[in-house]
């Protein structure tokens, strides 16, 4: 019997024998910095209170916050993980239960393997470091991406502490650690529609203390990448995206490897696109709504009848980068009893998570919930439609079981598109053009306009630019119009001694509702300001003529004349009227501006001519033989001076047919030819004809007076004309069409029957009107025959095919034979 015992001995020594050797061991070699690999917040390394171990440094962690201290991630592949070993020691205030160590298999993306429980990783005792050891699943083992964490929760004082030291894996094989981490390892996108595109995050991190360059290869399909390379500094982690978008149903599950320093760090890649059986998603996926109306989004549920009741979800949505004016999370009409439900919502920022746990036994058995939970939110204001995306980004289910199982739920549909359109505002001016009384300098006069928001869905806000005319005011400059409301504008004019004269001016009103800024356009004349002894509203031959009556003792001016005509010195004179002021006057006159620069009030259109059935002074350019034009007056009654401005030219007056006792002064600035004839003794000029002077170039067929002025020895306007050099007729200056804008404004189709255009012109005239829309599409066109005189012209607002126009802004253009008005047209219903 002992000879048998003997030789089984002998064998057993023979067999070969598997010795456990330390697999990985950590190397604290210095205070502050983690070694290569690890990872932590808060955790560092120390020197103080050392450990029996090797080296003096230890990992510690102080205070009451709470940090999680992982190793580098480990190739398992091809070792066998057996043990864990390591020496702790803790502070008094640091609770023996604060500390628990875990196990993945992914990289780092989940731990679900407990190395050592709250109670068994720090020793009972403090103050002194312990030795101790734990068995490792054999589940660890062959992993490509292994990773143990030292999850520390906090003392209860700011000078608690707990170390660690020599913390040691043990076994058989090889453990490798990779240069590069990635996690998870194991990506699965769950349940992913046909035609529809999911992105994940891949987190990578340079486990080395060399600059990384990976080469990235593209994912099998349905995966892909955005890049196809990244770059790590040492210890840097970088967040990749990968994107999953399946073409066809079916179950997909790939391996993506990456290759590093001739071996192959693998994920894995799972996604699904076979309509589940199982799932959490939007009710409608497609919702329009208008800004600031509350929108109700529901969830459904859909639990097939081999499912377990469902105890709780939590669910996270990624809400638009949009702003919301009210969110909030209500019960849906499907959820069963629903005080007896915790429903808890949290946003940050863009991000929404929703909790749903049944209390005590309440729970979801299989079924169709249509409307499990609501949301209800209010986008705000949009300028255009907007669409926005609301995407279902994770859940968490569990069944209703004691061990609370996890439950695979399927997110479907997971995006919900919702259209948010503006609420829209009307601005309609009207009128359109305000036409101001002729107003004396010293005086003012106000007009009134009126911003409407007829048929708006919101508040119509507007700003009053300031008017570039100094004499104009507009009150108020800003205004907030209701829906179907209406505010006042009130226009004032101030003309002043230098700022007089016809004034057109534009009031922009800019405004955030349908289209571009609306225009009104102000007419306004000031009268009897400087140099405009008339009070006319123009400075020219007529209150030249008033000041040489009033040098020449004539007339006894009154304190107004002497106002406006005392100019010299020039601007505010020496109180007396003499030669020097009627000089000035004159020059003033030549150039159109004063002597400082300052321009001459605009002309009124038309001058007012007393005496009508007279016959008017007639300016008449003349091709004589030598091919030059000669510029001729026929008066055929006395008048007192005469005024001719002329598009810029050169003018010879070195041959002239007028009297001696007669002043012709010709003046050629930038913009005109000015000639000025007149008389210093106060007499008139007798009944003839005078020639002014040579043009060289002008052809007669297109010369036409920029403004053409008679007065009588009072300074009284007389009627004028023009008569072509072919012997077109007398055409009388002051005869142009009016044309007064549409109406009714705005147009409401089915109250309003048609749209009347009205006006005054000097003679038949062939005419088209053209509609168009803001697009500058031509929609309409109308022509006919137009009388002399007042017309009315009745449109009955319909396009080329007879439809009635739609609602909208559109032009008008009115073209006669000499004239042409573009009017602005609103179209309401």
């Amino acid at each position: 019997m002992k000879r048998q015992l003997l030789g089984f001995l002998v064998v057993l020594c023979a067999l070969p024998v598997y010795a456990q050797t330390v697999l990985f061991q950590e190397s604290v070699d210095t205070t502050g910095a983690l070694p290569v690999g690890w990872l932590a917040r808060r955790w560092t390394t120390t020197d103080q209170t050392p450990s029996p171990g090797s080296g003096g440094f230890s990992f510690a962690l102080q205070g009451r916050q709470a940090d999680r201290l992982c190793t580098p991630v480990f190739d398992a592949r091809a070792a066998t993980p057996d043990t864990l070993s390591y020496l702790a020691r803790r502070t008094g205030s640091y609770p023996a239960l604060h500390l628990v160590v875990r196990a993945s298999v992914d990289g780092g993306h989940t731990f679900p393997y407990v190395v050592a429980a709250a109670g068994e990783a720090l020793p009972e005792a403090d103050g002194s470091w312990t030795a101790l050891r734990f068995p490792l699943s054999p589940e660890l083992s062959g992993t490509p991406a292994l990773q143990l964490c030292f999850d520390a929760f906090g003392g209860t004082s700011s000078s608690a502490r707990v170390q660690l030291d020599d913390i040691t894996l043990q076994g058989t094989g090889q453990l490798r650690r990779w240069p590069l981490a990635a996690w998870p390892a194991h990506i699965d996108a769950g349940f992913v529609a046909v035609g529809d595109t999911v992105s994940l995050p891949l987190q990578v991190r340079n486990q080395t203390d060399s600059t990384l360059i990976v080469t990235l290869p593209a994912p099998p399909s349905p995966w892909w990448l955005s890049r196809s390379a990244v770059v790590l500094l040492p210890h840097q982690t970088d967040t990749l995206t990968l994107f999953v978008a399946p073409a066809l149903a079916d179950t997909f599950a790939v391996t993506w490897g990456i290759p590093l320093e001739g071996d192959t760090f693998s994920v894995s890649l799972h996604v699904t696109s076979t309509p589940p059986l199982h799932a959490l998603g939007w009710h409608t996926p497609t919702i329009a709504a208008r800004a600031q109306d509350t929108v109700q989004l529901g969830l459904q549920l859909q639990l097939s009848g081999e499912a377990t009741a469902l105890q709780g979800l939590l669910v996270t949505a990624l809400l638009p980068a949009h702003r919301l004016t009210y969110l909030e999370t209500l019960p849906g009409a499907s959820l069963p009893n629903p005080t007896q439900w915790t429903l808890q919502t949290v946003q940050r920022g863009d991000t929404l998570q929703v909790l749903l746990l049944g209390e005590g036994i309440h729970a979801l058995p299989a079924g169709s919930y249509p409307e499990l939970l609501r949301l209800q939110m209010v986008p705000g204001d949009v300028p255009d439609t907007t669409r926005l995306i609301l995407t279902l980004n994770t859940l968490q289910a569990t069944t209703a079981t004691p061990e609370a199982a996890p439950m695979v739920l399927a997110l479907h549909p997971r995006r919900l598109h919702l259209t948010v359109r503006p609420r829209t505002a009307q601005a309609v001016l009207f009128p359109d053009t305000l036409r101001l009384p002729i107003t004396v300098v010293g005086s003012r006069r106000t007009a009134t306009a009126y911003l409407s928001n007829p048929g708006g869905e919101r508040t119509l806000h507007a700003r009053v630019l300031p008017p570039s005319d100094p004499t104009l005011t507009v009150a108020p400059d800003s205004l907030a119009v209701a829906p179907d409301d209406t505010a006042r504008l009130t226009i004032t004019f101030r003309p002043t001694l230098r700022e007089f004269g016809y004034r057109v001016a534009t009031v922009h009103v800019r405004h955030d509702g349908l289209g571009t800024d609306t225009l009104l356009v102000v007419e306004a004349t000031g009268v009897g300001g400087l140099g405009d002894a008339t009070e006319e509203g123009a400075v020219d031959v007529a209150d030249l003529q008033r000041g040489i009556r009033f040098v020449l003792a004539q007339e006894a001016p009154e304190a107004q004349d002497r106002l406006v005509l005392d100019v010299a010195p020039f601007p505010y004179g020496d109180g007396r009227l003499q030669l020097d002021d009627l000089s000035v006057l004159v020059q003033a006159i030549a150039r159109n501006a004063w002597p400082d620069g300052h321009p001459l009030p605009v002309p009124p259109p038309t001058p007012s001519a007393a005496g009508k059935q007279e016959a008017p002074i007639v300016f008449r350019p003349v091709v004589e033989a030598d091919g030059r034009l000669h510029l001729e007056i026929d008066a055929p009654q006395p008048f007192g001076a005469l005024q001719l401005a002329l598009p810029p030219i050169v003018c010879d007056t070195g041959s002239v047919t007028v009297p001696p006792e007669a002043r012709l002064l010709a003046e050629t600035t930038p913009d005109r030819l000015t000639l000025l004839l007149y008389r210093l003794d106060g007499a008139s000029f007798a009944p003839g004809r005078y020639r002014l002077g040579v043009l060289e170039t002008e052809r007669a067929d297109t010369l036409r007076p920029v403004r053409w002025v008679a007065v009588d020895e009072t300074g009284r306007y007389l009627p004028t004309a023009v008569q072509p050099a072919e012997g077109t007729g007398v055409v009388s200056v002051s005869e142009a069409p009016v044309f007064f804008p549409p109406y009714p404004q705005p147009f409401f189709v089915g109250q309003h029957s048609a749209l009347v255009i009205a006006g005054e012109l000097p003679a038949p005239s062939p005419f088209i009107l053209e509609v168009f829309d803001l697009l500058g599409r031509r929609l309409a066109v109308e022509q006919g025959q137009l009388p002399g005189g007042s017309f009315r012209y009745r449109w009955e607002v319909r396009d080329a095919q007879g439809h009635r126009l739609a609602p909208g802004l559109y032009l008008l253009r009115l073209r006669t034979s000499s004239h042409t008005r573009t009017f602005p047209l609103v179209v309401l219903r």
